[in-house]
């Protein structure tokens, strides 16, 4: 999970530096154009066993879902600053939680009830519905936080049968297919310096994804995703040293209230 926290966070800032040029289905087609030549090159050493599945079907499902999700955090990436897109986003173990329990049979406890509360508490605070303005980009990207949520509900059933390069090449193989039947008309070769940038979100992007999948087969997704909550001041710093982006009181408070519920849910969890 170390590994995905700091893709994670270089992809958003490589996202931000492409919505320079590109609009969101121009960033997402470039992301999956890349992940999957990596995964090409990955074939030609380990032969074509990774792609062999019966499970297609899991597979479309769970990159639906993620494809909603990515396309959302691209959008909130170039719309609002760095960190309030990482704390919305942030609320993904409250729909894992809400997912894995019918979908997983994972087990269902006060604390994990608790964790969801205080996480839609934490987004009430956010957000603050009837005493300030809601931008649209901070709703879309809960909508994507949700999209993740499921995806890695999907990641953790798949992981049961795939190991972590299956998932990754259907995951680029279906997602380099749908955003090139969007974006392909569109697409246009960049300037020379984001050039770094587009290796960069192709390249994260298959990193964070291959360590996620690992620790979901070495541990409960309820217990797991929760380390996300790591990145946000990470990201906060690098909004403010990179962008001279600032958060309010509201932000930290919200993102705190979500943090000790989930926080609960991994102590819980542990024991």
């Amino acid at each position: 999970m170390g590994g995905t926290l700091i893709s994670l966070s270089m992809m958003g800032l490589a996202a931000r530096e492409l919505s320079a040029v590109y609009d969101t289905g121009q960033i997402l087609l470039v992301r999956n154009a890349v992940g999957f030549l990596v995964i090409l090159a990955i074939m030609l050493k380990q032969g074509t066993a990774i792609m062999r599945t019966e499970r297609v079907g899991m597979h479309g499902l769970r990159n639906f879902v993620h494809m909603i999700g990515v396309a959302s955090w691209f959008y909130g990436i170039a719309q609002l600053p760095l960190a309030e897109v990482f704390v919305l986003e942030s609320t993904l173990p409250i729909w894992v939680v809400l997912l894995a329990i019918p979908f997983l049979g994972e087990r269902f406890s006060i604390p994990r009830a608790g964790a969801v509360v205080l996480g839609f508490l934490g987004i009430l605070i956010i957000l603050r519905p009837g005493l300030a303005i809601i931008d649209p980009a901070a709703l879309i990207v809960l909508v994507g936080a949700f999209g993740f949520g499921a995806a890695n509900v999907a990641t953790k059933a798949l992981t049961r049968t795939e190991g972590p390069l299956t998932i990754l090449f259907w995951m680029f193989l279906l997602q380099l297919l749908a955003s090139a039947a969007i974006a392909a008309p569109t697409i246009f070769v960049p300037p020379p310096e984001m050039w770094i940038w587009i290796f960069a979100v192709g390249l994260t992007g298959i990193a964070a994804h291959y360590c996620t999948a690992r620790s979901l087969t070495l541990a409960d997704a309820t217990l797991v995703i929760p380390l996300h909550y790591i990145r946000i001041p990470l990201i906060a710093w690098l909004g403010w040293l990179l962008y001279d982006e600032t958060v309010d009181i509201w932000l930290g408070i919200g993102a705190f209230v979500i943090f000790i519920g989930t926080m609960i849910t991994v102590r819980a969890g542990n024991k």
